[in-house]
Order: structure tokens, then sequence, then C-alpha cells
């Protein structure tokens, strides 16, 4: 099955079947972290990079990740220490969930519309757009390397202050690292990250970088990310 595929089961699935949208997202996480490891058979994917794709807490993401194996889009073996739980894709969903959730939705259908007639016998029709939640980026679709590695240890670092980002301010944070990157060098930026955090500030000061980067333009240096490509 190619990526389309995957995601045309899924979405053609959802039309009639309930699913939370954390067990959504994830499902779309997966499929970008199988994509770009080539779809191997298999992926490993460890509790703090679970928790980062989906911005939300331990116990969430193991809910959200149950749902989709009870859907029967994934399966997964349990990890241990040194090893990541191993995540594998469905072909598509289980017969038997596909059956149960279909009659549980006719079920709720049926015992809404006789509740309705009882009360009134003014038949009313009322739509209900469903708003879904903004999806968080991941720094993983962003970032690389060094760079990635830094980033998640700040994100970690301002979950355990109790000051975890929203989906749009960690989408304006990234944007705000990628172009910092792109003008100081990586290399500035996580040293930059990781003074913050050593030195326990609530954000990163970019100040920092622009002073320095005065600094080397007194003393006769102007970092310019071309010099490294001619070097090479």
């Amino acid at each position: 099955m190619t990526y389309i595929d995957y995601l045309n089961d899924f979405n053609q699935w959802l039309e009639s079947n309930p699913l939370p949208g954390n067990a959504q997202l994830l499902y779309f996480r997966l499929l970008n972290v199988f994509n770009r490891a080539g779809w191997p058979e298999q992926v490993q994917v460890d509790t703090l990079r679970l928790m980062l794709m989906m911005d939300c807490r331990k116990d969430a993401a193991y809910r959200a990740r149950d749902r989709l194996r009870d859907a029967g889009f994934i399966q997964y073996r349990k990890g241990k220490k040194g090893s990541p739980t191993a995540y594998f894709l469905s072909d598509k969903a289980t017969v038997s969930a596909t059956e149960n959730a279909t009659v549980s939705a006719t079920e709720n259908a049926t015992h809404i519309k006789t509740k309705t007639k009882t009360k009134t016998k003014t038949k009313t029709k009322t739509k209900t757009k469903r708003v879904s939640p903004p999806v968080s980026p991941s720094p993983g679709e962003v970032f690389g390397g060094a760079l990635l590695e830094a980033v998640e240890e700040w994100l970690a670092y301002k979950r355990e202050k109790r000051q975890g980002y929203k989906p749009t301010g960690l989408r304006s944070l990234l944007s705000q690292i990628r172009k910092k990157a792109d003008t100081h060098g990586e290399e500035a930026v996580c040293a930059l990250i990781r003074e913050c955090m050593a030195s326990n500030w609530q954000g990163i000061i970019w100040e920092r970088l622009e002073k320095g980067a005065k600094r080397e333009k007194e003393a006769g240096f102007v970092y310019d990310p071309g010099d490294l490509e001619g070097s090479l």
C-alpha cells in the first residue's frame, strides 16, 4: 500500500466510525514516521517521542495508541529499557472493530431519536459542525540531527515547568528557531537553548545571539551559511 492508500482507507473508515482526535493525529504522525523511514516493516518510537508527536501526556498518548490498535490500524510490541516500542501498520481496520463501532453508533442514534420523540411532537433537525482541534507540528518534520535533539530537550524542559506549548505557540516557536538557525547557524542555536535551560530561564533569549553576532562583526568575522558550502 502507498501513503495515499493508507490515508484514503483511514479517511473512508472515519466517515462511518468514531475515533478520538488524539488517535487520528497519532495515525497521521505514525504514517509520516513510516514514510520518512522508507516504509519498513516496523518503526521504533519511544514514549517521549510519542508524547512530543501528539503534544500530550503519557496516559493520553497510550489511550490514543490503544484506540488505533482496537480499530485495527496499527499493532505494536511494547519495548523495554534500551529498546523502544515497535509499531506495525495494518492494511485495513478489522471487520469486528468496524461492526462493533457501527452497532454502537446505531444504538446511540436510536436512543437519541426515541428520547426526542417522547419530549416533543415537533420534528427539529439540528446540524452540528464538528471542529477539529488544531494539530501540533512535529519538531521532527522541521529539524534533524543535533538541532532536533536540542529542540526536544527544550520542549521536555518546558513541560517539566508545566509550561507546555499549545499548537499555535509551538508552531511559532519552531518557525522562530528555524529562522535563527538559518541566520546564526544550528550550532549557535543549540548552544543558546542549552544555556537557557542551564540558567533556568523561562524562554530562549534570542538577544544573546544578536549580541554575539555583533561582537563577531566588530572583530571582523560575519557568519555566512554559504561559507560552509564553499569550503566543501
